[in-house]
């Protein structure tokens, strides 16, 4: 239900737990696209976690839809003053002082502009990085954990030591994490792991997919799944035999859909389009601008210019499709978290996840 998801985002949101909405309402932006608390929570998310790309875009979505909401001008005035537009964050400020003219935030602002109007954008760049900055946000939701937070680290050092002293001798010695993951091997009777038939891009020995099989293990019991995925397409695109290739798909299988905070070891897009089948299913991070964008009932696609969010310099065009609603237009910069795909030599990413970039006008 519509109202679960805005509960949820909620209550992650007292606890400060931003990215966690972030990547909970991102992905739901056609559903709730003339909700005004989904874009206040997504904005101010996005604004306490210096995301100020998004927050510019969310918040101004929520003005839309409640034009006179004292904390989403607040959070567009602060967004305009990272940017050093000083004229739009000071008319923010204005609207809210006409609203609430004891606002100590809004009053903070306009103290600033004032004070260094005559300096220039250059020191009010530097004063959106200070302390001063925390100053003029929207106020932050109030988390109870930091009060207790001291008591429960106490506890549970005592139980942790507890538990060491007491459990752990107990305990048979067990890989953690990924359970089932030792159990799959490659067995010493098979008569041999080479089989010359079929279609294949690479030839390995013996000893190559016995590394190539072992290195994977490794990678995938440090969580390193990109790594693991590199090792495991070796062996799929290779002359392995059957039998080891299904143990391959076996080991593949563990490996998880991350997100920003947690994606490990991304490939650059030369590495990908140099020898693309070697990163099939692997996640990346790119960089880059949007262009021919479509947007549909059923998903969005549009070309990611790589490289080009600065102007500077055109690595290469990818197809992107989207399975989620996102707020984008021809022109935007943004990094896109997908799952690259190679068919008959043909590049594209498969994106789960989007951040918008922020953008100084000149």
């Amino acid at each position: 239900m519509p109202t679960d998801v805005l509960k949820s985002a909620g209550k992650l949101f007292r606890k400060r737990k931003f990215s966690q909405v972030i990547r909970l309402l991102e992905q739901q932006i056609f559903r709730f696209r003339d909700s005004f608390q989904f874009y206040l929570l997504l904005g101010n998310s996005c604004l306490f976690s210096d995301d100020y790309g998004g927050a510019d875009s969310y918040l101004k979505r929520a003005v839309q839809l409640e034009s006179n909401h004292v904390n989403t001008l607040l959070g567009l005035a602060a967004v305009a003053l990272k940017r050093t537009h000083t004229e739009e964050a000071i008319n923010n400020w204005l609207k809210v002082l006409d609203l609430e003219p004891n606002n100590r935030a809004a009053r903070r602002g306009l103290d600033l502009a004032r004070k260094y109007s005559i300096s220039g954008s250059a020191d009010l760049s530097e004063i959106s990085d200070s302390r001063l900055f925390r100053d003029i946000l929207p106020p932050r939701p109030f988390n109870r954990s930091i009060i207790i937070l001291p008591l429960l680290i106490l506890l549970a050092g005592t139980l942790t030591l507890a538990a060491v002293y007491f459990i752990q001798p107990l305990l048979p010695g067990k890989a953690l994490g990924r359970p089932g993951l030792p159990d799959i091997e490659l067995s010493k009777n098979q008569p041999t792991l080479i089989s010359m038939e079929g279609d294949y891009h690479y030839i390995l020995t013996e000893k190559d997919i016995l590394t190539s099989f072992k290195n994977a293990k490794k990678y995938l019991t440090a969580f390193r799944d990109n790594m693991a995925l590199k090792e495991l397409n070796r062996i799929l695109y290779s002359n392995a035999s059957a039998y080891v290739k299904e143990k391959a798909r076996l080991l593949a299988a563990f490996v998880q859909k991350p997100d920003f905070t947690t994606v490990k070891d991304t490939f650059s897009y030369k590495e990908v389009t140099t020898e693309s089948l070697l990163y099939n299913g692997c996640y990346t991070v790119w960089k880059g601008k949007v262009a021919n964008l479509v947007i549909s009932r059923e998903n969005i696609t549009f070309d990611l210019l790589v490289g080009y969010h600065e102007q500077k310099e055109l690595l290469g065009i990818v197809p992107v499709s989207l399975d989620f609603g996102a707020d984008l237009e021809n022109g935007t910069a943004l990094e896109v978290l997908g799952r690259i795909e190679s068919e008959a030599g043909v590049l594209s990413i498969k994106g789960i996840s989007i951040h918008q970039l922020l953008q100084n006008k000149k």
